[in-house]
């Protein structure tokens, strides 16, 4: 009964700061780009670029937003994975926002104001930043979960997983819960695999699940810290299918839904835990191309109704937007359609409002490091895409852009 009544206490008072978060930034409107109703809006067909942005000198793009490309490899002095950030579902940005993480080892450390290159950090495996601490962030190292200072460059051991060979942090696409309380990690023997939550702010582990050898695609704690997510790299209802969610002490496990494709774990507008992605065989016939799916009960929303043609088909989704919940943010990489090279930002209240920030020009089906990946500051004013600039830029890892509506607009 008492953990009952934490629980429920729990999902009551992070309902309402969110719901206060939505209210603040309601009132900051002017940070965002109109909003728009996905019926109504018109969708122009794409116009490829004529010539390659400079470094640092940021222009105006077609939607009257700030572009500005962040990385150089004469400047980096390399063309690698270090030209680009991550993944979409890894925040660049630090808790603050005045430092930026760019991907690989080591990693390119930006000023999160100007965008100048300050350093190259060491970071562990799978790094993210803290989300309340801005010199911290959180990685493995072999079967350690370590953090990492930034300021020093400097790795400490939080936990030594003794009962395994190695432990991944998600499968490196995992997040922790918003406070830093909680982190999903994945332990590793040969090729038989345990789901680990581990409760950094207590030191404990909180649950495991042998699951043994599978098609793992992810694992992640959810944001408020109430549920532990897993995607398997097979859509189906089986138990190594589909997407399933635990309680946060992988207990009560349950499947939520058949279909799993480029996705991330978010807050709706209503304040609930949701899972949202591209739309699956159930949704596309209905003319719906995006979902969510709650995480308390599996209760699927369809999102970006389109009916007249093909909508959104693939890309990529990010719920890093933390300090704006309600909301998800889209690079559209697949076809033909609507809104085709487009970023922007979807309302999760089923209301088929957009926010458009312009187009992102990636060569989407040239390699899968020329996606653009786009992922938003933790406000949600920003976003960053990776992109060849349909394929002006020729070097085999595309340079890094963020676009952003300044004051000026």
């Amino acid at each position: 009964m008492f953990k009952t009544f934490q629980f429920i206490s729990k999902v009551f008072v992070g309902k309402v700061v969110y719901i206060l978060f939505l209210f603040c930034y309601s009132c900051m409107s002017q940070s965002y780009p109109k909003e728009e109703k996905i019926m109504v809006a018109t969708w122009n067909a794409y116009e490829p670029p004529s010539d390659t942005p400079e470094y640092l000198v940021p222009f105006t793009n077609g939607f009257g937003l700030q572009v500005t490309r962040i990385s150089d490899a004469t400047v980096f002095g390399k063309d690698n994975k270090q030209l680009r950030h991550h993944y979409s579902v890894d925040s660049p940005w630090n808790s603050d926002g005045s430092y930026i993480k760019l991907s690989g080892y080591p990693a390119a450390i930006l000023d999160g104001k100007t965008y100048k290159f300050v350093k190259w950090a060491d970071i562990p495996a799978s790094a993210t930043w803290a989300n309340t601490n801005p010199n911290i962030m959180y990685g493995t190292y072999k079967n350690k979960l370590v953090s990492y200072d930034v300021r020093i460059n400097t790795i400490q051991t939080i936990h030594v997983f003794k009962d395994f060979e190695e432990i991944s942090y998600g499968f490196n696409k995992g997040n922790m819960s918003y406070d830093d309380r909680y982190i999903g990690l994945v332990g590793k023997n040969e090729s038989d695999l345990t789901l680990i939550v581990y409760d950094i702010k207590n030191n404990q582990i909180v649950g495991t699940d042998p699951i043994g050898n599978v098609d793992l695609a992810w694992f992640s704690v959810s944001p408020l810290g109430n549920y532990a997510v897993i995607t398997f790299g097979e859509d189906g209802d089986l138990p190594t299918q589909g997407l399933k969610a635990y309680d946060i002490d992988l207990t009560n496990k349950r499947h939520l839904n058949n279909y799993t494709t480029h996705s991330d774990l978010g807050i709706d507008a209503d304040g609930q835990e949701v899972y949202v992605a591209f739309g699956d065989e159930t949704t596309r016939p209905n003319g719906y191309f995006m979902k969510m799916v709650r995480l308390s009960d599996g209760l699927t929303t369809p999102l970006f109704n389109y009916t007249p043609d093909n909508g959104v088909w693939n890309g990529h989704i990010s719920c890093r937007n933390i300090n704006r919940p309600g909301w998800a943010y889209v690079s559209e990489g697949c076809c033909e359609t609507i809104g085709k090279k487009e970023l922007f930002a979807i309302k999760l209240d089923s209301s088929n409002t957009v926010e458009r920030f312009g187009l992102h020009h990636a060569t989407y089906h040239d390699a899968y490091q020329q996606q653009p990946q786009a992922v938003p500051n933790r406000d949600g004013t920003k976003i960053m895409f990776a992109s060849s600039w349909n394929g002006l830029f020729t070097t085999e890892y595309p340079p890094s852009f963020i676009v952003e509506k300044t004051n000026k607009e």
